[in-house]
């Protein structure tokens, strides 16, 4: 079994790597700017708070804030997140491999693996709902099964299931979760698609779930951290200026919030997303026995 990489190896081959090729993972981790942009639109003609509490009429523009909000909220920011996380893998991949990758060549290699991968990610995401099933399952159905007999006994043993089913559930999750975090990366990095990746992810962590897991967080926690510190220093200058403009109408000020609120943390994602991906690449290769 080949040898975990260290913490502090992934925190720093992440980062070195980051720093030489900040152009090249910008380039392609800006692309969630549209994501922004489309906030911002929809916030923008979204309607105030004062009117979706007291007005039964929405005008076309009101409507069409929610409907955008609602068209990326659910479908734009997942696609567009997969295509950005395979691109920046791709690209992760060629220069730990020492090749000079372009961003064409990454846009090109991810319309094949596109598909592949948001079906191997549906599957992880389906696994977790088994999980909570499994969990919750038996005492939904005595309980259920209790009230349409009117059965005491029967509603009592649910409620001692469900206490018990709240723990099977988290762990089940926790520990599905980590053994096949690794599946959608399989696909994109060596093509494996459906049950492969999933066995591939699996077969990887076994016998080395702890190390691997704390491998997967510890350099998360630390980008995400950093991330954050960015975030609140942002946030205090906008809390600033929105200050200074006092006297703006209260529900402008209260739309320019909500903005601001809602874009900052992908502008943070589009600084800290190559980071986390290259950390995942890195830990992959690892667990593979490849070089890193």
């Amino acid at each position: 079994m080949p040898k975990l990489i260290s913490i502090g190896r992934i925190i720093d081959e992440s980062w070195e790597l980051y720093r030489a090729r900040f152009s090249e993972f910008m380039s392609v981790a800006s692309w969630l700017l549209l994501l922004a942009i489309l906030y911002i639109l929809s916030l923008a003609l979204y309607p105030s708070a004062s009117t979706l509490w007291f007005s039964n009429e929405l005008s076309v523009s009101e409507n069409t804030g929610i409907l955008l909000f609602i068209f990326t909220n659910y479908i734009v920011a997942p696609l567009l997140g997969l295509w950005v996380l395979i691109s920046l893998s791709r690209l992760a991949k060629g220069y730990l491999q020492g090749k000079n990758v372009s961003i064409k060549r990454a846009h090109e290699e991810t319309k094949p693996l596109f598909f592949p991968t948001l079906v191997v990610s549906l599957m992880v995401a389906f696994l977790l709902v088994v999980a909570i099933l499994i969990g919750f399952g038996p005492s939904i159905i005595l309980a259920s099964l209790g009230a349409l007999f009117n059965n005491v006994t029967l509603v009592e043993i649910g409620d001692i299931l469900l206490l018990i089913g709240i723990f099977v559930a988290l762990v089940l999750s926790f520990k599905w979760m980590v053994e096949y975090y690794f599946s959608p990366i399989a696909t994109i990095m060596d093509g494996m698609q459906g049950k492969k990746a999933l066995i591939q992810s699996r077969k990887l962590i076994q016998g080395r779930f702890w190390g691997t897991f704390l491998r997967l967080v510890v350099p998360k926690l630390v980008f995400i951290i950093f991330g954050i510190f960015l975030m609140l220093i942002v946030a205090y200058v906008t809390e600033i200026l929105l200050d200074v403009a006092s006297g703006l109408n209260l529900d402008l000020q209260l739309r320019i919030k909500t903005i601001v609120e809602s874009t900052f943390p992908i502008l943070i994602a589009v600084l800290i997303n190559p980071l986390i991906i290259n950390a995942d690449i890195l830990l992959y290769q690892a667990l593979k026995g490849e070089e890193v």
